[in-house]
This record gives C-alpha cells, sequence and structure tokens, in this order.
C-alpha cells in the first residue's frame, strides 16, 4: 500500500504532470481573459447604443418642431445677441475735451455698455463708464493729449457684463 502512495506521489511530482498542469492553468487562465474581454466589449456596444439612442430622440425632437417656431426660437437667441448703440464716427475735441461726440446705449438693449476708444497704435485713449438702457455720453475727456490734426483711432463697444463680445468700429477724432 505505501508502495501504491509512493508511485501516485511520483507521478504527480513528475515533470510531464507539471507541465500539464501549467497548460490547464494557461488555457483557464486565458479563458477567463477572454471572457472578460467580452463582457468589457459588450458593456462598451451598449453604451454606445443607448448614446445613439438619445441622439436619435433629440434629432425626432428637433424635427417635430414646426419651422415657424424653429425660427421663432432663432430670431429671439439673435436678438438676445445684439447690440443697439449709436456713436459718432466723427469726434471733435478742444485739446482733451470733446466738442461734437456721442454714444448712446439705444433703449431696447437688455444691458448697460461700455466703451473704449484707442489711438492708431493700440494704445488707449479713454474708458467709459457704464451707460445704462436709454442714456448717452456726449462729452468725454481723453487720457492723454493727442497733438493738433485728424486722428484715425477705434472705439470698441460692449455690453458691461463680464464675457461679452465687443464690437470694434473706425472713428475719427478730430483736435483743435
Amino acid at each position: 500500500m505505501t508502495e501504491n502512495k509512493q508511485n501516485d506521489n511520483n507521478k504527480k511530482n513528475s515533470p510531464i504532470a507539471k507541465i500539464i498542469l501549467a497548460i490547464l492553468v494557461i488555457i483557464i487562465l486565458l479563458l477567463l481573459y477572454r471572457c472578460s474581454e467580452n463582457y468589457y466589449e459588450k458593456k462598451v456596444i451598449e453604451r454606445a447604443d443607448e448614446i445613439i439612442t438619445e441622439f436619435e430622440e433629440n434629432v425626432d425632437a428637433i424635427t417635430q418642431i414646426e419651422d415657424a417656431m424653429r425660427q421663432e426660437a432663432i430670431d429671439t437667441a439673435v436678438e438676445q445677441g445684439m447690440m443697439h448703440v449709436n456713436y459718432s464716427a466723427k469726434a471733435v475735441f478742444n485739446g482733451k475735451v470733446s466738442e461734437k461726440f456721442n454714444v448712446k446705449n439705444i433703449e431696447n438693449n437688455h444691458d448697460s455698455i461700455t466703451f473704449e476708444i484707442f489711438d492708431e497704435d493700440g494704445d488707449s485713449l479713454y474708458k467709459s463708464k457704464k451707460i445704462a438702457p436709454g442714456y448717452e455720453m456726449n462729452v468725454i475727456e481723453l487720457d492723454k493729449t493727442l497733438p493738433e490734426g485728424r486722428h484715425e483711432c477705434t472705439i470698441r463697444i460692449q455690453y458691461a457684463t463680464s464675457g461679452t463680445v465687443a464690437s470694434e468700429f473706425p472713428i475719427v477724432l478730430e483736435v483743435k
């Protein structure tokens, strides 16, 4: 009986048994890896299907809106983004103080505006305080004296709230 146990132990410890055991372990690990890979791929495909379905639902919702309603929404968005101002394309100065100048924030704007005037080199000449809708500025004093003559400058007008886009326009400053 001890001899049979000895033979069984020798068979278990033989190099062939160890190789077969190693191959079986590798096969089991490969099968587990493949199963987990399939599971992950299935989850990715399910998520992609969810995103596509959500996108299709949104497209369907948009296309079901009547043209008139869609146009009204676009018009509202454009109107809210517009800025209505009047300004003098030419301003006359006696030294640093304006004699003829105007920037008006039209009544239907939804916010106050500010403006800044820049010389030919891009240096700031004047920066305004807020102008509420319906109000205007007719007299300003430049931050620095310009030589007599005609100066091709730029005026940047924007809503006073931060993060708004500014519009730039040419303005001629005539200094006497």
